[in-house]
C-alpha cells in the first residue's frame, strides 16, 4: 500500500515537473522569438543607408571668395575624406557635391546618414580652396534635395 503511494506521489510530482518545464520553454521560445524580431529589424535598418544632405558654406578669411570654385570644392572635399578616412572611408561614405552657387559660397553635400558626424568633422578639415583661405561652416541638414534647394534659396 505504502509503495502505491509513493508511485503515485512520484507519478504526480513528475507530471507536474514535465509541465512547468513545456511551460517554461514556450516563454523561453516567445522571447527568443521577440528578441530575433527586434534584431531582425535593427539590422534591416542597418543595412539600408539613406541619404542626407548637407546645406554648407564657404567663408573666405583672406583672399577673394570668387576664385574659389566647383570643382576645387569637390577636390578639397575628396582630399579630406581620403586624408582622414582613407579609400574604404571614401567609398563608404560617398560624399559628393550635389550644388555649389560660386557666388555666394553655399553648397549642398550629399553623403550616407550613418556618417553625419564624420562629414562635420570632414568640413572643418577644409582650410584652404584653390590658395584661399576658407572656412566651412556646416548650415542645415536635410533628408530630401529639394528641401535642401529650398533652404539655399533663403539662405
Amino acid at each position: 500500500m505504502l509503495l502505491e503511494v509513493l508511485v503515485a506521489v512520484s507519478l504526480v510530482v513528475s507530471l507536474i515537473s514535465l509541465y512547468l518545464s513545456f511551460r517554461s520553454w514556450l516563454r523561453v521560445r516567445k522571447v527568443i522569438a521577440v528578441v530575433r524580431g527586434v534584431l531582425a529589424t535593427k539590422r534591416t535598418k542597418m543595412l539600408r543607408p539613406r541619404k542626407r544632405y548637407l546645406i554648407f558654406e564657404v567663408v573666405a578669411v583672406s583672399g577673394d571668395l570668387s576664385r574659389v570654385r566647383k570643382p576645387g570644392v569637390e577636390d578639397a572635399l575628396e582630399s579630406s575624406c581620403r586624408l582622414l578616412y582613407g579609400v574604404l572611408g571614401y567609398s563608404t561614405i560617398k560624399p559628393s557635391l550635389i550644388y555649389y552657387d560660386e557666388s555666394r559660397g553655399v553648397g549642398i553635400l550629399s553623403f550616407r546618414h550613418s556618417w553625419r558626424s564624420n562629414v562635420f568633422l570632414l568640413l572643418s578639415l577644409i582650410r584652404e580652396i584653390g590658395g584661399v583661405k576658407v572656412i566651412v561652416i556646416p548650415r542645415a541638414t536635410t533628408g530630401t534635395r529639394r528641401k535642401a534647394m529650398d533652404y539655399v534659396r533663403k539662405v
